[in-house]
């Protein structure tokens, strides 16, 4: 755009010159001097229009070279709509172009003249305000633009919050309700029961629960406030949760962590999702399997991965689910760059593994 702007002002101001270079015939030196004072005046154009201007008007009035002073015009009309100095520009032009002093050698001429000279400088006049009228509209309609959708995005946070608030009732009303009671009720048999295996079991099931309710209340506090900085959140994901997470887990498994501690929590979060996600994998659909768990990060990037060996057992009675799991692990890896791969293998086992070729730290 600037050298195009550039080439622009270039091209007038050549155009003013050539008017002056073919009166060479006709004035002498000064006349030539006050078309190329003239020319070189409109490079003033856009800033100072009024100067340019002026500097334009000796050739016109005393060297016949009226391109320079239409041209200056034009940038007068094209910078401010003001009625007076349009006026008085326009006068001043129209006044230089029809020569009132000369003597014409008829009526007709003198005529043809001035209807020359008003619509020359009528012209000139006319083209500048419509190029400042067009100038004012554009930004006019980029205001309009900007605040159409500064509007839509109020009407789209409006929209997310009321969906936010619902979300956030439905999952208190009827996810914690159901969860507080499965804790109570493991609570109960824990206390009741005499058989050791299942005081294990229903204090596991009611651990679970508790923590279970704790996400989900900051869930809830996240989706009523709709900011993250807001609400009491727990601490996210991280490796040394992963590890307590391994150590809850009555599976075998084998597991070779080798991640440092300063990863983003981004990459934590992903990390230990994936392996949660996998071990959740392999209680509905392989119940006793072994697993082996692999979370290590070198200079080519960092890699997850749960492996399972075939069931032992034959599934329970399924669960609901929405599988929408390994999509959401997807959208985390892709995210951060990486992909999510799952490998079903012949004899049974199967194999999900989320790879991260470069990671932050």
């Amino acid at each position: 755009m600037k050298h195009r702007r550039i080439a622009v002002e270039a091209a007038l101001v050549a155009v003013a010159l050539v008017d002056g270079v073919l009166s060479l015939y006709r004035y002498g030196a000064l006349e030539i001097a006050l078309t190329v004072i003239a020319a070189c005046g409109l490079v003033l154009r856009r800033h100072l229009p009024w100067a340019s201007l002026l500097l334009a008007l000796p050739a016109l009035y005393f060297a016949d070279g009226p391109t320079a002073a239409v041209i200056a015009l034009y940038s007068l009309a094209a910078a401010t709509g003001s009625i007076p100095a349009l006026a008085i520009g326009g006068g001043a032009v129209f006044v230089g172009l029809t020569g009132f002093w000369l003597h014409y050698p008829s009526v007709n001429m003198f005529f043809i003249f001035t209807v020359y000279a008003l619509m020359t400088a009528g012209g000139a006049i006319a083209i500048g305000l419509l190029q400042r009228t067009r100038r004012v509209l554009k930004v006019s309609l980029a205001e309009l633009r900007e605040a159409r959708e500064h509007e839509l995005e109020r009407i789209a946070s409006e929209a997310a919050a009321g969906e936010r608030a619902h979300l956030a009732r439905e999952m208190h009303d009827v996810v914690s309700n159901q969860v507080s009671l499965i804790a109570v009720q493991a609570g109960g048999l824990q206390v009741r029961s005499e058989d050791a295996t299942t005081v294990a079991t229903a204090r596991r099931i009611r651990t679970l629960a508790t923590a279970t309710l704790d996400e989900l209340r900051q869930m809830v506090l996240l989706l009523r406030d709709g900011d993250p900085q807001g609400a009491d959140l727990a601490p996210p994901p991280s490796v040394e949760r992963l590890r307590e997470l391994l150590a809850e887990q009555d599976l075998p498994i084998e597991s070779r962590l080798d991640l440092p501690e300063d990863l983003s929590p981004a990459i934590q979060r992903a990390v230990y999702r994936t392996v949660q996600e996998g071990l959740t994998n392999v209680r509905k659909h392989a119940p006793g399997a072994r697993v082996r768990i692999t979370a290590a990060a070198d200079a080519q990037g960092l890699l997850v991965e749960v492996a399972n060996s075939p069931a032992t057992e034959a599934p329970s009675e399924p669960l609901p689910s929405a599988a929408t799991g390994h999509l959401g692990l997807a959208e985390r890896a892709a995210l951060l760059g990486g992909a999510l791969e799952t490998e079903p293998l012949p004899d049974g086992s199967y194999v999900l593994r989320m790879r991260i070729p470069h990671y932050q730290r």
